[in-house]
């Protein structure tokens, strides 16, 4: 389902008004803003400004500036001192009444001030696919070498028993 107007209802319609959560880039087509609730230093989200589902809904221009709005907020996330950019989330007034374990707990991790060795970039498109907000939403997740005991795999990891294979030799 679609919807070219925003909705009053959305977080992420709200976030793309400029709304909410402040705003790291923008292109004609996308917004982004660090997510208030991340995994990893910059942990980012890359929001259409059209209420959009699904990312196989985007429309030619939309589908041309996506990769632009990846790299221009990778270019963000490399250029952001990271700590003060949590240190003040811990001390916005709009994320007083929401829990903030999660930003603490980035505070305390031995990377954060690293520059990111990888990236994830994912999209859970659809209900069965873990997707919590019914507005398309890329995740662009900075990852850092030891973040996890295991990064083999990546993304096959969400359905872990059968994410692994084996190669033949």
């Amino acid at each position: 389902m679609t919807s070219a107007l925003p909705n009053q209802d959305c977080r992420f319609c709200r976030i793309a008004a400029g709304l909410a959560d402040p705003l790291v880039f923008a292109n004609r087509s996308f917004v982004a803003a660090f997510d208030t609730h991340p995994v990893n230093p910059g942990h980012a989200l890359i929001i259409p400004r059209r209420h959009v589902v699904s990312l196989f809904e985007l429309n030619e221009t939309e589908q041309s500036d996506y990769f632009d709005a990846i790299q221009g907020v990778r270019e963000v996330i490399e250029t952001t001192d990271m700590t003060s950019l949590y240190r003040n989330m811990l001390s916005r007034e709009d994320l007083r009444e929401r829990p903030k374990d999660h930003i603490e707990s980035v505070l305390e991790l031995p990377f954060l001030g690293n520059r990111p060795d990888a990236y994830t970039v994912g999209n859970n498109d659809g209900r069965a696919a873990g997707r919590s907000i019914d507005h398309l939403h890329v995740i662009l997740l900075p990852r850092y070498e030891g973040d996890v005991q295991d990064p083999r795999g990546g993304i096959r990891n969400v359905i872990p028993d059968r994410a692994k294979y084996h190669k033949r030799q």
